[in-house]
């Protein structure tokens, strides 16, 4: 799967496309729809995480699973891609885990009609990256959480004593 993710200023949203294997697709998001789909991106990752991880372990593990992401993947900038159907106007966001242990999402717009995309975690983050990358040039101010990472050598513990 081939994603991209541009800001087009005369409709004030983001154009995701999409090139998967057999078929391609694009979605407008919103400045509405934006955080909402960071928000289920970031519930997605953290899904994949140990359940019995504590709430500052699990945002370290996140940023750590982030930076990896950054190393190992390039994102090349690249004319827009030509999908050939008009964009969807994403209106709804349907997310879960998928059969395989990866991660569901399906981007629906006021009529019913979508796309249902499966990822795998390097998607995932992938994905991530590209709209905290894109969002800030929207010039929206978009308010949008991110795992903090750690202080230099210093680990998180897993309870606190005193």
């Amino acid at each position: 799967m081939q994603l991209q993710l541009t800001y087009d200023p005369g409709e004030d949203r983001l154009l995701l496309s999409l090139m998967l294997a057999e078929r391609s697709a694009s979605f407008w998001l919103t400045r509405r729809m934006t955080p909402l789909l960071w928000q289920v991106l970031w519930q997605r990752a953290g899904a994949s995480l140990d359940g019995g991880v504590s709430g500052s372990a699990r945002e370290w593990l996140l940023s750590l699973k982030q930076d990896e992401a950054r190393q190992t993947q390039a994102l090349t900038r690249a004319p827009r891609m030509a999908t050939g159907l008009p964009p969807i106007l994403v209106s709804t966001l349907k997310y879960g885990p998928d059969e395989s242990g990866g991660h569901a999402l399906e981007l629906i717009d006021a009529q019913g009609r979508g796309e249902a995309l499966k990822l795998d975690d390097p998607s995932l983050y992938a994905l991530i990256r590209l709209l905290d990358e894109t969002a800030e040039a929207t010039g929206w101010a978009l308010d949008l959480w991110r795992p903090k990472a750690p202080e230099a050598g210093a680990l998180p513990a897993p309870s606190a004593f005193h």
